[in-house]
């Protein structure tokens, strides 16, 4: 199920192994690639209102922070 796969893709720290895994099958590339490559931990001051509205005028980007 999709939910073991986020679970276990979430586990993964390296971007170049996430990067890899996504490599080897399509299912883990449609996961990997637009939910966990970019946006996944996002460190910035909290004034950069620049980013958090880019984050919030997309909902797909906003729903996985």
């Amino acid at each position: 199920p999709q939910e073991i796969l986020d679970a276990i893709v979430s586990e993964i720290k390296n971007p170049w192994d996430l990067l890899h895994l996504a490599l080897t099958k399509k299912r883990f590339r449609d996961l990997i690639i637009p939910w966990h490559i970019r946006y996944r931990v996002i460190f910035a001051k909290i004034p950069d209102i620049g980013l958090w509205e880019h984050i919030a005028s997309r909902r797909d980007l906003a729903s996985r922070v």
